[in-house]
């Protein structure tokens, strides 16, 4: 049943596209003379571009007034298209950036495109099975309804590929599409930026990258790819070595999302190499490109465009206290982040949207645990915070924030404050973690309060145990052993 599917569709990719030629429904008026017949603000309908092999040159086909027509490939330029829908909107763009006449010329390549599609499957699955994708229905759902704003579908030009976004766990702010049209957002873009119209944006850019075929023209341009099973094996050896990194570093007074630097670690890890194996390493003219579509189908659906702009900006200011330098400046083979800010716009307002963060709050959280275990506070503080400005704050935000401040200093005063953000998070009920216990012991020692601190222990070591009778495991056993002797060195104090 698979295999007939799979013939049908194959058939019907080629009947779109058959002996170099693409078929199309575009309809444009002309803006300069073509022939007698054709002057200036004849109203055409485009219906084929074929490639003719003999004598190496392409030619249009066109209707006007109930007549077919056919013309010269260079005479497109006096024919301007209009979109009527977003479909056609990205059609226009494809021709215009000269996307067909690269298929004509290489044919649509259904070999390449499947394995490609096969490997990035492979990739959801393998992502998926090692806890690196954010599980999020609400938040999903979201993304997709964005995406759809921005795309049809599918595009029905002959080339396959269906738009399918994930949310990758990574504190980077990057997104990436590959050839079949999967779409990788990470968590850290997702708090990087403030508002629903800078996620837009940032889509736009990568679905841009899709529709302009840039990976496939990439992948043509480099040396034979390793053979997958090779290439496999070194991602999971990556993948190891990244795990026995997280173990070592892992902070034992931590248990909020115990494993978000390790999967952290690792989605980087795969993701740049994987990235570079599917094409997306793009050049300085197909960033610039990607940009100027996106900047064109913003405004198409009444986006302010500078909201790109404003994504990078905030990139940039990223990089910058990270010191990722190289982004910043751009390399021979891409551009600046400053150049494409001048190129797209500066921004025209402040985007910053309290309605977004509240759908991003899991993110936010998810984040802001990770920065704390990489000790950025002041990075942790201010995801929380947002949580917090939002209204949609949960117990895992009030003990990270809790626990930055315990961190960041130690006087009455901020332990009291401290000690305010467990009591908060003691009431809300959404969600207890068992670390509240063990973060409000640890304030209540700060503050010479022994009976009290040996009480929120002892609560947290019936937590602890309950947790090892259903899962025994190293970092557990070694939270109860340290519960114990802090219970015992407590009432000595």
């Amino acid at each position: 049943m698979i295999k007939r599917f799979f013939l049908c569709t194959i058939v019907l990719l080629f009947s779109l596209m058959s002996n170099g030629q693409i078929y199309f429904n575009l309809s444009g008026k002309i803006n300069k003379k073509i022939s007698p017949e054709l002057p200036v603000g004849s109203e055409v309908t485009l219906t084929k571009i074929k490639y003719d092999k003999d004598a190496g040159y392409h030619k249009i086909y066109f209707k006007c007034n109930g007549k077919s027509y056919y013309s010269y490939h260079r005479d497109l330029k006096k024919i301007t298209f209009e979109a009527n829908n977003i479909e056609e909107f990205w059609v226009k763009e494809a021709l215009n950036k000269g996307v067909y006449d690269n298929l004509m010329k290489k044919g649509m390549q259904y070999k390449l495109r499947k394995e490609l599609e096969e490997e990035a499957i492979e990739y959801v699955k393998y992502t998926s099975s090692n806890n690196l994708l954010f599980g999020d229905s609400y938040l999903e759902s979201y993304l997709y309804s964005l995406a759809y704003k921005l795309y049809p579908a599918k595009l029905n030009d002959g080339r396959p590929g269906i738009l399918n976004v994930k949310i990758i766990k990574d504190v980077e702010p990057n997104a990436f599409i590959y050839a079949n049209g999967t779409m990788f957002i990470s968590t850290g873009l997702l708090s990087t930026i403030n508002s629903e119209e800078e996620l837009i944006a940032a889509m736009a850019h990568e679905i841009a990258h899709f529709v302009l075929d840039h990976s496939i023209i990439n992948i043509n341009k480099a040396e034979q790819r390793k053979k997958r099973a090779e290439f496999w094996a070194g991602i999971a050896t990556g993948v190891a070595f990244a795990a026995d990194l997280y173990t070592a570093s892992n902070n034992p007074y931590y248990t909020p999302g115990l494993l978000t630097l390790g999967t952290a670690t690792i989605a980087y890890s795969v993701a740049e190499e994987f990235n570079t194996r599917m094409g997306l390493k793009y050049s300085r003219e197909q960033e610039e490109e990607a940009d100027a579509c996106a900047k064109n189908v913003l405004n198409y659906i009444g986006v302010d465009h500078t909201s790109l702009s404003s994504v990078l900006a905030k990139i940039k200011t990223y990089n910058k206290i990270n010191g990722n330098y190289i982004a910043l400046t751009g390399s021979g083979t891409h551009p600046s982040i400053k150049k494409r800010i001048e190129a797209i716009g500066k921004p025209k307002k402040e985007f910053t949207d309290i309605e977004y963060d509240k759908t991003i709050s899991f993110v936010n959280s998810f984040n802001a645990a990770v920065q704390l275990n990489n000790l950025h506070l002041e990075a942790c503080s201010l995801l929380v915070d947002r949580n917090i400005k939002a209204g949609i704050a949960t117990e895992e935000d009030y003990v990270i924030l809790a626990m930055v401040t315990t961190f960041m200093f130690d006087n009455p005063k901020k332990n009291f404050e401290a000690l305010g953000y467990i009591t908060k998070a003691k009431s809300l009920n959404v969600y207890p973690t068992i670390n509240l216990h063990k973060q409000e012991a640890i304030i209540f020692i700060r503050l010479k309060k022994y009976d009290s601190a040996k009480a929120s222990l002892k609560i947290y070591l019936n937590s602890i145990s309950e947790l090892i009778e259903k899962e025994n495991n190293d970092y557990l056993i070694k939270e109860e052993k340290w519960t114990r002797k802090m219970i015992f060195k407590v009432g000595k104090m």
